[in-house]
């Protein structure tokens, strides 16, 4: 899977729309929507504050991750 693939599979998991996950991260419903269709990837950063948001490492948040 793509990052944002991950990231919307995710919140969605967890029942969350863009804007929640956004407040939820402290971050934009723009960037959210940007890196669920892989037009911008999360700094490491914002990675992790996505992870503790959702109580995931981010072995568990990313461990489907392709990295080829």
């Amino acid at each position: 899977m793509k990052v944002g693939e991950i990231i919307k599979y995710w919140r969605n998991e967890f029942g969350y729309t863009q804007r929640q996950f956004a407040d939820l991260i402290g971050n934009s419903q723009q960037n959210v929507s940007r890196w669920e269709a892989n037009k911008n990837i999360p700094s490491i950063v914002e990675c992790v504050k996505m992870a503790r948001a959702l109580k995931l490492s981010l072995d568990e948040m990313f461990e489907d991750l392709d990295v080829d």
